[in-house]
């Protein structure tokens, strides 16, 4: 039997199995329950036209309770624990009609997620069970032509439920080996080399062969042997004490990877490869002799993985981060070809890595092996540390060193500084959220924040040390300035520029006399920043005349010491043609509408109240208020507006005068702000985005959501897949959209924090290849979208309609798409618990596509419409360009 799925760290990995063999436990085995208990519920489907299942749910529930049962318990029941850790399952309910689809169950990709989903739901209705979040599902299937026997959701150690599906199997073991991965284990690999040798580096002599390393249950044969104590360590059965991270040369003794207590692991890295290493003891029933097993941490490239699902390769690029699946060396003879050809032990008292840098020998005994690990002593310094250019230090949270700095052999520990020539260590951290990699998955390394820094004026470099004492040369010198200081933030605006539509407003309280003021922003009860400003010490913000701007401000200085606090600003105005005039008076050109010249002597009366401002296009001018002058504008050479100072007319409205003679009155604007109490909130860094260094994706960045449309609490990063074609565009309703194949370059985001009231909050950018296919995608979206309005939503694939409740987008704006380059959608998709309401703006320009996707379990109010109908406003002026 094998699986198609390859292993990643994703919760969601869809694991697969391919051909099924005969399962090996013995049959006729009575119940028994270990205190960990778990609920497995068994369904059926069928269609048109599909044949008898090989085994009827009735027989899955008694292979589930006696070999399946059976075989866990024995996977999690080590020698010699003092808790009763073991894992049994026993079948809950079970549904005997089959749930009878519309048509063939899928196979693969999107449609097959669907019907695992789809038929959960369904499962559970029928079933009468309200709360299925600790019970497992298996779907039995009958023959469908799917290349696999069963398929699981990646799980972890700590879920307590899974869906799988058996395809055309009536085996116990596929079952037992499902259940595997929704504990988050992977497959137990093979490496083989074309050489004769049992390790190598991955390439075309080095291969990985997917589930070839049937030491365990994780392989593709079935076997009562014991787990591998990495997926021991997975599922918690082992903790990190048990397991020794190896740097130099020492010697350890080992248990046996069946025993509870004692060192159980040796973790080793050796350049850019890892080695995992355990004792197997003589067990009855398995191929292997007593000695050491040898499992690869490191993920082969893609062109090394050789499986029977080409599906499988295509997932197995895991960068830097922890595999759920390992691959195990041959230290003897064992031979693997599928898993109806293989055998032999592949287990050895002596080994050395193919560098030939490291070496094990082991000393076995029935209660342990005693393992001699010698390493070439490491004697080469770190690298440099590569630190950052002053002028990019922004934020205290920010590392001050450039991103992948890493010792070539071990891990960085400590730091030293040279500041103003005298060296003394440097306090080192340990990182934010932290992620143990293939390379280093126990010892956290060092890093360095600006925050680390001491506060001062002073030259600077430093050097790193590592684990075995090894130092790097030191950096350049570079002066710097640490600043800890707070900004000093006042409620002190002032009015800088007026027209007809918008003031624009200067916040003078807004400064720091240490690294300067560099960003302001003004961020909503969401987080969607409202407005920014990025002017060095002049943030500034434009506000509608005659409304009211309101949220929370956050004011940093330039190295990310940072205030926050609730701030308004109301504005007011008054043009010139609005007054009370004396003198002759006429329209003045070029000064915006409403404005007013003076020829001659004139005066103009406004009655207002408040703090107001005068504004003047050319000529000058004496304010007065209730008789007594309070204000003049001297004349100004320039075109420029002439912005009188700040007038505290008071709290009861007062007619105030403006008189002189030739000059031009545009009008009088006032401005009202509150600032609420102000607290610490220093800037954090901002989380990389890798994909950006691509200039495809960079190009189509610019046209969805970026970092800068957030409050900095939230990440903006893509989805899995979401630079790629490998998803689709455009799904609403389940509909079928052949514009899909006309497309050439995607990017889709997700905004997420701790927290979201969003369930998805999204924006996709598609290049199509043509505006004309750009303008097929955008009708046969609002054919579908017609058509389910119709129908009140679509048939999923067990033939159950998924509602759809459209409702009525009022008060559409006038900048977005227009309406034969739009689809909006506003619904409420399924119902009851599981009823979630979508807000989905698809805007076309050309050849290019952008969609904002805002959904929630709770509904939006008319105001939260209002807003991301303004939202979509945004991404139309983007799409436009």
């Amino acid at each position: 039997m094998q699986d198609r799925g390859r292993s990643s760290m994703s919760r969601y990995r869809i694991a697969t199995i391919l051909a099924a063999v005969l399962a090996t436990i013995s049959t006729g085995l009575t119940p028994a329950y270990a205190a960990d208990e778990r609920i497995i519920d068994i369904v059926s489907v069928s269609w048109t036209g599909s044949v008898p299942l090989p085994a009827s749910v009735n027989e899955l529930a008694n292979l589930i309770n006696t070999e399946v049962n059976a075989s866990w318990k024995v996977f999690t029941q080590l020698k010699g624990d003092t808790q009763d850790r073991a894992v049994s399952f026993v079948v809950g309910k079970v549904l005997s009609t089959p749930i009878v689809l519309n048509s063939k169950m899928a196979c693969m990709g999107n449609d097959s997620t669907e019907f695992i989903r789809s038929v959960r739901n369904e499962a559970y209705d029928r079933l009468a069970i309200n709360d299925s979040s600790k019970r497992y599902l298996l779907i039995a299937a009958p023959k469908a032509g799917c290349i696999w026997s069963g398929r699981a959701q990646i799980g972890s150690s700590e879920s307590r439920e899974g869906t799988l599906v058996l395809h055309d199997s009536g085996d116990s073991y596929v079952i037992t080996h499902e259940l595997g991965h929704t504990f988050g284990l992977g497959h137990t690999n093979f490496l083989r080399c074309e050489n004769a040798a049992y390790d190598g580096p991955w390439g075309e002599t080095c291969k990985a062969v997917e589930y070839g390393g049937i030491v365990d249950v994780m392989g593709n044969v079935a076997t009562n042997s014991p787990l591998n104590t990495y997926h021991q360590w997975r599922m918690g059965l082992l903790d990190d004490s048990q397991i020794k991270q190896v740097w130099q040369s020492e010697t350890l003794t080992l248990a046996p990877s069946d025993f509870a207590e004692g060192l159980r692991a040796i973790y080793i890295r050796d350049g850019k490869s890892a080695y995992w290493i355990e004792y197997r003891r003589t067990l009855t029933g398995v191929g292997y002799k007593p000695g050491l097993v040898i499992f690869r941490m490191d993920p082969p490239p893609l062109t090394a993985v050789v499986s029977p699902n080409l599906g499988s390769a295509a997932n197995s690029a895991l960068g830097m981060g922890l595999s759920t699946d390992v691959w195990m060396l041959n230290l003897d003879s064992y031979r693997y070809l599928n898993s109806t050809s293989q055998g032999g032990s592949m287990s050895a008292l002596t080994a050395t890595t193919y560098s030939g840098d490291v070496s094990f020998s082991a000393v076995p005994s029935e209660t342990g092996a005693v393992v001699t690990i010698k390493k070439k002593v490491d004697v080469t310094p770190p690298p440099v540390p590569p630190v950052i250019p002053v002028e990019q230090w922004s934020s205290p949270s920010m590392l001050i060193l450039k991103p992948g700095y890493e010792d070539a052999d071990t891990v960085i520990t400590g730091f030293e500084s040279q500041i103003d020539g005298v060296v003394a260590p440097l306090k080192a951290s340990e990182p934010f959220r932290w992620i143990p990699t293939y390379l280093n998955p126990f010892v956290v390394p060092k890093v360095l924040y600006l925050r680390d820094l001491p506060e001062g004026s002073y030259t600077f470099s430093m050097r790193a040390i590592d684990i075995v004492g090894n130092k790097s040369d030191w950096s350049a010198p570079m002066k710097v300035v640490i600043d800890r200081a707070d900004p000093v933030v006042t409620n002190n605006f002032a009015l800088t520029g007026v027209n007809s539509k918008e003031l624009s407003v200067a916040w003078k309280g807004a400064t720091d006399t240490g690294s300067g003021i560099c960003q302001v922003n003004l961020v909503d009860e969401d987080g969607l920043i409202i407005q920014s400003s990025a002017v060095k010490n002049a943030p500034a913000f434009i506000v509608a005349s005659g409304t009211t701007v309101a949220g929370s401000a956050q004011v940093f200085d330039c190295l990310g010491n940072g205030l926050t606090g609730d701030l308004s600003i109301a504005t007011t105005y008054i043009a010139a043609n609005k007054s009370s005039r004396t003198g002759k008076w006429s329209t003045a050109a070029g000064f915006g509408p409403g404005a007013m010249k003076c020829t001659g002597k004139c005066t103009a009366s406004i009655g207002t109240k408040g703090r107001i401002n005068i504004v003047l296009g050319s000529g000058a001018a004496t304010i007065a208020l209730a008789g007594k002058t309070v204000a003049s504008i001297a004349e100004k050479k320039s075109n420029s507006l002439t912005i009188s100072a700040s007038i505290d007319v008071g709290a009861t409205k007062k007619v105030v005068r403006i008189s002189g003679s030739n000059f031009v009155l545009v009008g009088l604007a006032s401005l009202t702000t509150t600032l609420g109490e102000m607290k610490e909130l220093d800037r954090i860094s901002t989380i990389n985005d890798p994909s950006l260094s691509d200039s495809k994706q960079f190009a189509l960045a610019k046209f969805g959501f970026s970092a800068d449309d957030f409050s900095q609490e939230w990440s903006v990063l893509p989805m899995v897949r979401g630079t790629t074609l490998e998803d689709p565009t455009l799904d609403l309703c389940s509909g079928t959209f052949t514009s899909e194949q006309n497309r050439i370059q995607r990017r889709q985001v997700t905004a997420t924090k701790i927290g979201s009231t969003f369930s998805f909050l999204s924006t996709e950018v598609v290049k199509y290849s043509s505006s004309g296919a750009a303008s097929a995608a955008q009708k046969e979206l609002a054919k579908v979208l017609a058509q389910c309005q119709i129908d009140k939503g679509f048939k999923d694939p067990k033939g159950a309609l998924l509602s759809y409740n459209f409702k009525e987008l009022k008060n559409i704006l006038a900048d977005v798409a227009s309406e034969d380059n739009r689809v909006f959608v506003y619904a409420v998709i399924d119902t009851n618990e599981r009823a979630r309401t979508l807000l989905g703006f698809y805007q076309f320009n050309g050849d290019t596509f952008t969609g904002l996707y805002v959904m929630n379990t709770e509904g939006f109010s008319d105001a939260q419409v209002a807003k991301w109908l303004k939202v979509a406003v945004t991404m139309a002026m983007r799409l436009k360009g």
